[in-house]
C-alpha cells in the first residue's frame, strides 16, 4: 500500500465554526446513544459503543481492518467482465 491510496469513506462527521458536531444517525444508532465515547491517537479517532467490552472493542477492530483492506482490493481491481449469459447474482 502506497502513501497516496485512500478508501472512500462511509460518510463524514461535519463540524462548524464552534466546533460542534452533526453525528450521522447510523453512528448513533450502532452506538445506541448520544453520548458515543472515542479515543484518538495522532491519526485516527475510534468511536465506539460504550456497551462493549474491551475483547469486543478489539474483535471490532479486527473485522474493521480487514473491511479497509478489502475495500483498497475492490478498488484496485478492475470490474470483472461477464461473459454472455452469466448473471451478477
Amino acid at each position: 500500500m502506497d502513501e497516496t491510496t485512500k478508501i472512500r469513506p462511509i460518510g463524514y462527521i461535519k463540524t462548524n465554526q464552534a466546533g460542534k458536531a452533526h453525528i450521522a444517525k447510523v453512528i448513533r444508532t450502532e452506538c445506541g446513544t448520544n453520548e458515543i465515547p472515542f479515543v484518538i491517537n495522532a491519526s485516527t479517532v475510534l468511536l465506539y459503543n460504550p456497551k462493549l467490552n474491551l475483547s469486543e472493542i478489539l474483535a471490532s477492530i479486527d473485522v474493521l481492518k480487514e473491511d479497509v483492506k478489502l475495500r483498497l482490493r475492490a478498488e484496485k481491481e478492475p470490474p470483472k467482465k461477464l461473459k454472455d449469459g452469466e448473471s451478477t447474482s
